[in-house]
């Protein structure tokens, strides 16, 4: 067994062993369905009273990933804790003392964080569409069958995606060794693009918050959906997922190098 893979098999255990990972992955899964399927049954409900307008720009497949929302919060935590929690227990010395380097160490538990949030994250998709689209064929709305080409774009590359904000997550909380501040910071890159659009002008949307960790992810996950703009294409929009990741990860590496655990 080679070094890193004792490693990786190392933190597997770790990850594998907290109640509090599966009580996350839990609440994720259950918080994402439930609201999916709640918004989708509101949307039934109320069909009649839309408007022609809305009845128009309604898209079946955004409307049933929403509940992904909530649940990517609460896996961002997770990432944050699989740092953070070490340094709480102090067994991150023990960690660095039978691992020295540490960029090892950095490098499993992120590869760890994203297998659990991609296996997670494909599920959860899954399920959201597949209990939205039957409720909304229901009620006789516009839906989609799990072989349309959209939605399955949408459901394989929303979940593959997954890892991106939690790993983000993994590098603050390495950085800060506070679960709070890695949380909090992670929500700032989430939610301060879209604030900022509303009150910044025009330019600055299209050229600088459109090419943040969230507007990039969007382009590549559901850029190509009808009614759906963004100002990058996915190409792009990838390329921008794969180097704010590493910018978070080299930055955390370097920290880890130059100071005491």
């Amino acid at each position: 067994m080679t070094a890193f893979a004792a490693t990786l098999r190392s933190e597997w255990t770790k990850l594998a062993t907290l109640r509090s990972t599966t009580v996350l992955v839990a609440l994720g899964l259950l918080l994402g369905v439930g609201l999916s399927a709640l918004i989708a049954l509101v949307a039934g409900v109320t069909w009649q009273d839309w408007d022609a307008a809305e009845r128009r720009s309604f898209e079946p497949i955004g409307f049933a990933l929403i509940g992904g929302i909530p649940s990517a919060l609460i896996f961002i935590a997770l990432g944050a804790k699989v740092a953070t929690s070490e340094y709480g227990s102090g067994m991150i010395r023990l960690t660095f003392t039978a691992t020295p380097r540490r960029g090892r160490v950095l490098a499993a538990k992120a590869a760890v964080v994203a297998a659990v949030t991609l296996a997670v994250g494909l599920v959860l998709n899954v399920a959201m569409v597949a209990v939205a689209q039957a409720i909304f064929a229901s009620y006789g709305i516009e839906s989609r069958s799990l072989g349309d080409g959209d939605l399955l774009r949408a459901v394989l590359v929303g979940g593959a995606l997954s890892p991106q904000f939690p790993v983000i997550a993994l590098a603050l909380g390495f950085v800060s060794r506070s679960t709070a501040a890695a949380v909090i910071g992670v929500f700032a890159l989430i939610f301060a693009p879209p604030f900022l659009s509303g009150v910044l002008p025009r330019w600055w949307d299209d050229h600088v918050l459109a090419l943040m960790p969230g507007p990039a992810s969007d382009a590549v996950a559901v850029g190509h959906l009808d009614g759906v703009t963004t100002p990058i294409s996915a190409g792009v929009g990838l390329l921008l997922v794969l180097a704010w990741t590493a910018v978070f990860l080299g930055g955390a590496w370097a920290l880890l190098e130059r100071r005491d655990a």
